[in-house]
């Protein structure tokens, strides 16, 4: 890939698969949900707020959890339920929200309560932010859709403008002074997870595990290749993750944050195209206003190769195409830059 190349000019789509946020609420099926979510919701509503339900709705459901909305008759009068599929999940979402909630109180929802054992699974209750969901913005009329994406490049921008003078990490630390010493833990963890499980090779087969290796070899070296700095991560970056207001078309709300934390920008760019072609114009967006330097894509197409492993170990998102996809990418950067 030449140097200021525009990402993705032929770069083959995914099958659709890959997308990892909340649906949108105003999707393309109907949702439904059975009586004991129901009496579950009126339980939880009943323990925060003494008050009875007067209407749920499931809004929407994504790989990580199942997010309802409920009405009730005091203060705040809605809230959004969300609960987790997956042990842990809860609970990290509540602190990394509290945190881009402390950064960004207008747009990131405040978090209630962290309820870890009800009838339905781990629950996180938080606030009910204005505005519709866009998971689809390639369907929208041009001067539109570029509008929207000017708005979350200047978003992301400014979540990235938040640097932490203390180091690389997780919001709760330990922190690191060099990049590779924190992510590369990361790299090295989905490496060992993957080689070890019979489930995991038989699946991604031996041209992933020999990008792998590859990859894993060439990662310290590929990723000092940046002269970055810590900023916030949002972690799950992407428009199905952005509120809309349903009249100016303005950004309302930024939601459901994946592994958000003190890291590189680029890390931040992986989502960013949420498995569609036509998303690549965001990323090109962004390199416009901010200069990333000629050996981008080398790093670009580790982090898409090293986050989907990491999501397959995670919850065994399908990705092997994908991740293949990208592992030639990565492969003819390495070839070119190293």
């Amino acid at each position: 890939m030449r140097t200021g190349q525009a990402m993705g000019a032929q770069h083959p789509g995914t099958d659709g698969n890959m997308t990892l946020n909340e649906e949108s609420i105003h999707g393309e099926h109907p949702l439904s949900y059975d009586g004991q979510t129901q009496t579950s919701l009126t339980h939880i509503v009943e323990a925060l707020w003494q008050t009875n339900v007067q209407s749920s709705t499931l809004l929407g459901e994504g790989v990580y959890g199942r997010c309802y909305g409920v009405e009730f008759g005091c203060s705040p009068h809605r809230a959004v339920i969300k609960i987790q599929k997956y042990p842990g999940m809860g609970d990290q979402e509540r602190h990394q929200l509290a945190e881009l909630h402390n950064k960004f109180p207008a747009l990131t929802p405040q978090v209630y309560a962290y309820l870890p054992e009800t009838e339905i699974g781990d629950a996180l209750i938080m606030q009910w932010l204005p505005g519709q969901s866009c998971p689809r913005p390639e369907q929208l009329p041009h001067a539109l859709r570029a509008s929207l994406q000017r708005q979350a490049v200047e978003l992301l921008l400014e979540l990235h403008a938040v640097e932490h003078p203390q180091g690389y990490g997780s919001f709760d630390g330990p922190f690191y002074t060099r990049w590779w010493d924190y992510y590369g833990q990361r790299v090295r963890d989905t490496y060992q997870a993957i080689t070890e499980s019979e489930e995991a090779r038989a699946y991604l087969g031996p041209q992933v595990l020999a990008l792998m290796d590859r990859a894993l070899k060439h990662g310290e070296r590929i990723l000092a290749t940046s002269e970055g700095r810590p900023v916030l991560l949002h972690g799950d970056y992407c428009f199905g993750n952005l509120l809309f207001d349903s009249q100016t078309w303005r950004i309302s709300g930024l939601i459901d944050p994946l592994d958000a934390e003190w890291g590189e920008r680029e890390l931040d760019l992986v989502n960013l195209i949420n498995g569609h072609i036509h998303h690549f114009e965001l990323v090109n967006l962004y390199r416009k206003a901010m200069d990333l330097g000629p050996l981008f894509p080398l790093r670009y197409w580790f982090y898409q190769v090293w986050t989907w492993l990491f999501y397959y170990v995670r919850v065994r998102v399908a990705c092997r195409e994908w991740v293949l996809r990208c592992g030639r990418e990565l492969d003819k950067a390495m070839k070119r830059y190293l």
